[in-house]
């Protein structure tokens, strides 16, 4: 091998050192700094394939969450057809509650008062009115407790309050039924649906 002088070796050395350094040089500032992008790419697709899945598993639950709320409409629906109406709610309560009254035996229902209309009522923030009808009556005191009992039973929305029993007094009335005087409270829903 020829060997090389001092300032060839140099040379050399310095070509070798030089060409290391450009090369580290494109090392850290061009594969280095792709790399650092290619990572933050893979992360951005890790979250974007999450996304798409998560999309996905909601579009696959949107036909289970359309038939569950088309269900509840419905049930909805059926229970809204057994609440009072805005319109001709006196003729509705009587309709309603007469065939009740009658297949109970003991028990005299002779006035009902005209609906009071109140925004307000037992529970808040309900988005039905009600209605407030006052109803006097006679029977005797079991008669009632198991009317009482049955009416909600067979009127679930509808609420018996401010109840007021007295000693039936008067020529020809029988002294051991009671004079009743009670409030229904019924939800009121409207006839027209509101436009928003």
């Amino acid at each position: 091998m020829n060997k090389l002088s001092k300032a060839q070796r140099e040379k050399l050395i310095g070509v070798v050192v030089g060409a290391i350094a450009v090369m580290a040089l494109l090392w850290y500032f061009g594969v280095n700094a792709k790399e650092e992008e290619l990572s933050h790419t893979r992360d951005k697709t890790a979250q974007m394939e999450k996304r798409l899945r998560d999309a996905e598993s909601l579009i696959r639950q949107g036909d289970a969450i359309g038939e569950n709320l088309n269900h509840r409409a419905e049930i909805l629906q059926k229970r809204e057809a057994g609440l009072a109406p805005d319109r001709d709610t006196y003729i509705w309560i009587i309709n309603t509650i007469n065939p009740f009254i009658q297949s109970r035996k003991g028990v005299n229902i002779y006035s009902y008062s005209q609906p009071e209309f109140s925004d307000t009522g037992l529970i808040p923030g309900f988005p039905y009115r009600w209605a407030t009808f006052h109803l006097k009556g006679t029977g005797y005191y079991q008669d009632f407790g198991k009317f009482f009992a049955d009416f909600e039973n067979s009127f679930p929305y509808f609420r018996i309050q401010n109840m007021d029993m007295s000693v039936n007094a008067g020529p020809g009335l029988e002294a051991e039924k009671l004079s009743v005087y009670f409030d229904v409270v019924a939800p009121v829903i409207n006839s027209v649906p509101e436009t928003k």
